[in-house]
């Protein structure tokens, strides 16, 4: 990675020399790279990304179009957030305007990983992070450090998160198998489960079909939970729903309704976007572009979700459904977060090991010890499982909601800014020399960045909300809800 920072779009022969005439140098204001605050299509960053494209296609999130871009950024907003939503202690009626809350910051924060990959050129969450955090040649030592951190914190997210979806399925099984089986019958769920998972978990990628096809069943398992629950309602029934006790003394009321809302895979789907579709002269449809999707996702999730919201607002007090009833939904909601586990745990990434371990390592051994933890987690006891649950939420937050809040302010209180039409390799003494062609592209570069000037404080703004009031204030609320304060 080269340690000085890129050039505008300007051509540099269009820069006057110190001896050279003035000259008039034409810009043109179509288009500009790093627009980062604007929400124009994905056109305007022209990038080397054709040049990365065997990587991303040997990726575990290869070029996929924009129909299933749209189902990966819908799916994970349809788990356990929801399931615990909908048996929630506190009157959902009150989780409408913290529901749409929610949506709106998730929207935003997924918006704003985008315009950091458009305005650093990179379309990968970790080069974002280590470009926005040490860039340079000198700090490679540190850029190592960071790496590891980056793909360890997402590897532990990813297995917690399997963990938990692993833990909630079985528990929801329990019930159900026979009174001869009780003794052993954890055990006997957690292995049924595990090994009818292992087909799909050996699929390389999220192309796979099989991958494809189980996030879709697991799209239809969440709408036949959903009808089953309503059905439930409207009759004046509540199934049951997931165990609080067994995911921690976080999973309360405001947290649930943001976890609906968490996710991971923002930065690796949009290289999935931009790979299936080359850059080319003709303007892309803004239906198909990043931005309308991650639109088009959370209005899916607030459309799935907010009818639990409605049918509270009922003082029908709930009688127990039927066995088959229970049995019903059950089933539905396990399949819901089973057949997301496979996804979850395949785009892990790989730990950075020197070349020499890496030749030795034989990858499905990797897969194997990563699948043999996830069941190992979710069958330990319920007191470890709910701190495993509290932090799996702790981390989802602060990695859906707060890190790319951080990463904008960093990049943009405390870095050079990026030029619109001016190099940045020209030295202090250079710019005094310079001509009047030079002066025309200074101006230029002024008046462009005063046009900006309202869209980066608006997004100044809400990135400090997601850092101070949101980040800050859960994590007090976090510690003290621990120490049993509140």
């Amino acid at each position: 990675m080269s340690s000085s920072r890129r050039s505008s779009t300007s051509s540099t022969g269009g820069l006057a020399s110190p001896q050279s005439p003035p000259e008039l140098v034409l810009v043109n204001e179509v288009d500009f790279p790093n627009e980062e605050l604007d929400f124009s299509s994905d056109d305007e960053m022209s990038d080397d990304f054709s040049a990365r494209l065997d990587r991303l296609n040997a990726s575990t999130i290869p070029p996929l179009s924009p129909t299933l871009v749209l189902l990966y950024l819908s799916v994970p907003y349809l788990k356990s957030g929801p399931m615990f939503l909908a048996f929630s202690d506190a009157p959902l009626s009150h989780t409408i305007s913290t529901l749409i809350v929610c949506a709106l910051f998730a929207a935003l924060s997924r918006q704003m990983w985008h315009l950091l990959a458009k305005y650093l050129r990179k379309t990968d969450t970790e080069e974002v992070i280590l470009d926005i955090l040490a860039r340079g040649g000198s700090k490679a030592r540190t850029r190592f450090l960071l790496r590891v951190i980056v793909r360890a914190g997402t590897s532990t997210l990813r297995i917690l998160l399997a963990s938990v979806y692993l833990r909630a399925s079985v528990d929801a099984l329990l019930p159900f198998v026979p009174s001869r089986f009780q003794s052993v019958a954890r055990e006997l769920v957690t292995s049924a489960l595990a090994l009818s998972l292992l087909p799909l978990y050996a699929a390389p990628s999220l192309a796979a079909k099989r991958i494809i096809f189980a996030t879709l069943a697991s799209l239809l398992a969440y709408l036949t939970w959903l009808g089953a629950v309503l059905h439930a309602r409207i009759k004046g029934t509540s199934p049951a729903g997931l165990h609080w006790e067994s995911f921690g003394i976080l999973w309360q009321g405001i947290t649930s309704t943001a976890f609906v809302f968490s996710s991971s895979w923002t930065l690796p789907l949009y290289a999935a976007l931009r790979g299936s579709m080359p850059p080319t002269v003709a303007k892309r449809p803004r239906r198909r572009s990043f931005r309308a999707l991650i639109a088009a996702s959370v209005a899916v999730a607030v459309a799935l979700v907010l009818p639990f919201c409605l049918f509270a607002l009922s003082d029908n007090l709930p009688s127990t459904p039927g066995q088959g009833e229970n049995a019903f939904v059950a089933i539905s909601s396990a399949t819901n977060l089973l057949l997301i586990i496979p996804a979850i745990l395949i785009t892990i990434p790989t730990t950075p090991l020197p070349r020499a371990i890496r030749r030795t390592t034989n990858p499905t051994l990797s897969k194997i010890v990563i699948y043999a933890a996830v069941i190992a987690l979710s069958a330990l006891p319920s007191n470890v499982t709910a701190v495993l649950g509290d932090a799996l939420l702790v981390l989802s937050l602060l990695s859906t909601y707060v890190l790319p809040a951080i990463l904008h302010i960093t990049v943009h209180y405390f870095k050079q800014p990026l030029s619109i039409v001016l190099p940045t390799s020209l030295t202090r003494a250079e710019v005094g020399e310079a001509g009047e062609g030079d002066e025309l592209l200074r101006r230029k570069e002024r008046s462009l960045q005063r046009k900006r000037l309202g869209r980066r404080l608006a997004w100044d703004v809400i990135a400090w909300v997601l850092v101070l009031p949101i980040g800050a204030g859960g994590c007090a609320w976090a510690v003290g809800r621990a120490l049993g304060r509140w």
